[in-house]
């Protein structure tokens, strides 16, 4: 029958019959998310030699096949990754610059308020209102530190909750994934015949599957997909698929968050590095957590730990209303030992933000009585004759504190003077400060006392009619800072030395003035580029003051923000002409498939013509007598 006209129609009534039905479901899924177009492949059967020459005997239908081309769909997974990572990335890092740059939810405006409230203290160091302001002041100071710290970590756990989301649904996709697969195994007849509309939904879920990690896909020789991510790992392996977790086993930081897969076949979890993904959602969370949300923290401690540092170092060395000294009297709550464990030699930088973390959540004010404030200078200064009416005068005399210089303790002291002029050999409890109108630099200290080095005493570069010397005793060193009125023409000396407890110290404002100072005053170094420190050597020199630093932090995390939108719009746009490639090769074409129909139509009716004719052929040679 093969052979006959009547075979040879039947086989083209079956071949156009097979293209109306692939034209039609083409059409019928031009609006199905990832569908690939589908055509039917045929090729003229074997003929049959008739002692004339070979006949043809109509025609097979070899196939019916997807429009797909395996490179655009790689360039589709790959932009989709890159497109989710940096939208993920540029969600988040706004969320951070809107956060850090608010004027009324930021640092600058209320540290701005904190240091003009010290300045009305200097004015009348003996108001209690003024005093009382000065510690709201600095409890309005913590409490904005507190919540902005409050803020980013509630972004951070935010993050943290996304992670986990993520990995739920990654889970979810490959197991479907390895369950298409299985019945992709089963259901293909070999030749490359294989259920193409189950091919369509699992490269569907293949491009889902990159939205959230990016995946490098290899085909198997049954048509299955093995699919890795990261560094190679596998995550489906044919019909077995992989187990991605949450993890929070990081020894150095408790809280960080980190993701694992677990292998078919393998026991174990292996941790992913999020810069090793190459992309999506997962990956630019991860990033944003890992990289800017971790410094932002670390930042917010490190300002708190030296504002705390800087002011407490100060305050120790001044008197109190009462004419007390304010040797153990806080001002802010000591962040000593955080700072230290994050200085530490070798650590990592989870292990400096750690520590960060607890010092920002530790920040707040210590002092809680206004009279405790140590306004007053901790030094006075006498003469010892009075041969012209005491000039010249010691106006203002005070000790600058250290700031913090070193990891270790013993190099990093603040000392006051009455402490350092004990360990003279003998001890003595003061100076002599030597006037002589004659010399060119008018004051010395003469004489030293043993065991003690002294710099000779020098202008101030920086407060006019202030002058200033050191007095060092091993590593404890002592800056003293004066402010003389007044001149004499005959040598004069003046007694330097502690104030003596219980004097009146209240109508003294010189340590407060040197509080004051710290709002401009480099405390800060620079962060660190590098993602392996986040905490800058003790070797460098402080640059910055507290508002700069900040200035720093929000400038970072704005341009982080706006590098990442820049990168996302750009890869917008590749992803836009990537699916514009996809729609002209696999893409549906309404008009096209309208004139396949009619095509098909006319070779439908084509054929069922030939079986007519044949029909009539025989009915007439049946008729002949």
């Amino acid at each position: 029958m093969s052979g006959s006209i009547f075979g040879i129609a039947v086989t083209g009534l079956n071949s156009a019959k097979a293209a109306l039905e692939t034209t039609s479901h083409n059409i019928g899924n031009v609006n199905t998310q990832g569908y690939t177009r589908q055509s039917t492949t045929q090729k003229a059967s074997d003929p049959l030699f008739e002692g004339y020459g070979f006949v043809g005997t109509g025609v097979n239908l070899t196939g019916v096949n997807r429009v797909y081309d395996q490179f655009t769909e790689k360039q589709l997974r790959d932009v989709n990754a890159k497109v989710a990572s940096l939208d993920a990335q540029t969600q988040y890092l706004q969320d951070l610059d809107n956060l850090m740059a608010d004027s009324t939810a930021g640092i600058s405006s209320v540290l701005q308020g904190f240091f003009s409230s010290i300045q009305t203290l200097n004015s009348q160091p003996s108001s209690t209102a003024a005093r009382q302001s000065v510690l709201s002041q600095a409890q309005a100071l913590a409490g904005r530190f507190a919540a902005i710290g409050g803020r980013v970590e509630e972004l951070r756990q935010g993050m943290a909750i996304q992670v986990n989301s993520s990995v739920e649904s990654i889970n979810a996709f490959s197991g479907e994934i390895a369950s298409i697969n299985r019945q992709i195994a089963t259901l293909q007849q070999g030749n490359g015949r294989l259920p193409n509309d189950l091919l369509d939904r699992r490269d569907v879920l293949v491009q889902k599957l990159n939205e959230l990690v990016k995946t490098d896909v290899v085909v198997q020789d049954d048509g299955s997909y093995s699919i890795f991510i990261g560094q190679g790992q596998a995550l489906v392996l044919g019909d077995q698929a992989g187990k991605m977790v949450m993890e929070r086993v990081n020894p150095d930081d408790p809280d960080a968050v980190s993701v694992g897969i677990s292998i078919p076949n393998v026991s174990g979890t292996i941790t992913i590095d999020p810069s090793r993904m190459g992309g999506g959602k997962l990956e630019g969370i991860m990033q944003v957590l890992g990289t800017d949300v971790r410094r932002i923290q670390t930042d917010l401690g490190r300002m708190a730990v030296e504002l705390s540092d800087a002011f407490n170092r100060q305050h120790a060395l001044g008197y109190d209303l009462d004419g007390l000294p304010a040797t153990d009297a806080l001002f802010f709550n000591d962040l000593t030992a955080e700072r230290t464990a994050a200085e530490a030699t070798g650590i990592s930088p989870d292990r400096q933000a750690f520590f960060m973390r607890q010092a920002l959540d530790k920040f707040g004010v210590a002092l809680s009585e206004p009279s405790k404030i140590a306004a007053s200078s901790g030094l006075q200064a006498t003469h010892v004759g009075d041969p012209v009416a005491g000039k010249p005068s010691i106006a203002s005399i005070w000790q600058v504190a250290n700031m913090h210089q070193s990891a270790t303790p013993a190099l990093d002291t603040n000392k006051t003077l009455g402490e350092v002029l004990g360990q003279a050999t003998p001890a003595v409890s003061s100076l002599n400060l030597r006037y002589d109108p004659s010399a060119s630099m008018p004051y010395s200290i003469s004489p030293v006392p043993a065991g003690l080095s002294v710099t000779a005493v020098k202008l101030s570069t920086t407060q006019s009619g202030v002058y200033e010397f050191t007095v060092q005793s091993g590593n404890d060193k002592v800056n003293i800072s004066f402010k003389p009125e007044g001149s004499s023409t005959t040598v004069q000396n003046i007694t330097l030395g502690q104030r003596t407890p219980g004097t009146l110290a209240a109508q003294n404002n010189a340590n407060m003035l040197e509080m004051g100072k710290l709002q401009t005053k480099p405390l800060l170094r620079p962060t660190p580029t590098a993602s392996s420190n986040l905490i800058p050597p003790l070797t460098g020199s402080a640059t910055t003051n507290l508002q700069a630093f900040y200035g720093q932090m929000v400038s970072y995390i704005g341009n982080r923000a706006n590098v990442s939108d820049v990168a996302l719009t750009a890869q917008q746009a590749s992803q836009q002409q990537v699916m514009l490639n996809r729609e002209e090769i696999s893409g549906v074409n309404l008009d096209e498939e309208a004139a396949n129909l009619i095509r098909y139509q006319q070779a439908y009716q084509a054929s069922s013509r030939v079986i007519q004719v044949a029909q009539d052929m025989f009915k007439n040679l049946l008729e002949l007598r």
